[in-house]
């Protein structure tokens, strides 16, 4: 499988390392020699120091083979182009960042999978980690809802009790769902039967920016 980057900045480089991981060949398109530079000697792969918007670059980067385009430069209008570039070349999948929310409706009516305003989602989960530090990880979606990882407090009143228990007992608010545990490096779905332990790894999903107390029921002391 073949990915197609537009954009060797920050955002980009993380990408390819990532898109790597999944076993996909990566070729990259970076205009700024620099960048592109930068981005071949830390990846092995393909990297084309070129404007993506130019007569056959799109040709020579793959778009004809490629699964998927992502652009993810500073500059929605060259992000625009790469998405259109890779519409014409019939390319499955579409993704690209979009640094000006007013320009989101254009990239959709390509059908392109948005990230909108990056740097107010990098704001955003700055601000969960600091509201939330005793949380490994926080993520806040569009509409306020939450998805929080936490390992369980040996003094949380969930430890030793079973997910039918804790409903019973009206332990957890109504908003709030225990969706996945990860115990001794293996995840799995629980069920009513699943009886939390000490140090389980917990993806809770909240309907609305989770509270202060409700934390504590999983972390115990919150000071």
């Amino acid at each position: 499988m073949l990915v197609v980057i537009v954009g060797a900045g920050p955002v980009g480089n993380c990408l390819v390392d990532l898109v790597l991981g999944t076993g996909a060949d990566v070729v990259m398109v970076e205009p700024n020699q620099k960048r592109a530079d930068a981005c071949a000697d830390r990846h092995d792969v393909r990297v084309l120091h070129a404007d993506v918007a130019d007569e056959g670059v799109a040709d020579e980067a793959g778009f004809d083979q490629a699964h998927a385009v992502i652009a993810t430069t500073t500059d929605d209008s060259t992000n625009l182009m790469t998405m259109f570039l890779a519409r014409e070349h019939d390319v499955e999948v579409l993704t690209s960042t979009v640094n000006h929310s007013g320009h989101k409706p254009l990239f959709e009516r390509l059908g392109v999978n948005v990230l909108a305003d990056p740097e107010v989602l990098v704001a955003q989960h700055l601000l969960d980690r600091t509201l939330l530090p005793k949380a490994t990880d926080v993520t806040t979606l569009q509409d306020k809802e939450q998805i929080i990882e936490l390992d369980l407090d040996r003094n949380s009143p969930l430890a030793g009790r079973t997910l039918e228990e804790i409903a019973r007992e009206e332990l957890l608010p109504r908003d709030l769902f225990i969706v996945s545990i990860e115990r001794g490096a293996e995840p799995f779905f629980p069920t009513e039967d699943t009886r939390l332990e000490t140090d389980d790894h917990l993806i809770v999903f909240s309907r609305q920016t989770i509270k202060r107390d409700d934390l504590a029921l999983f972390l115990g002391d919150m000071d």
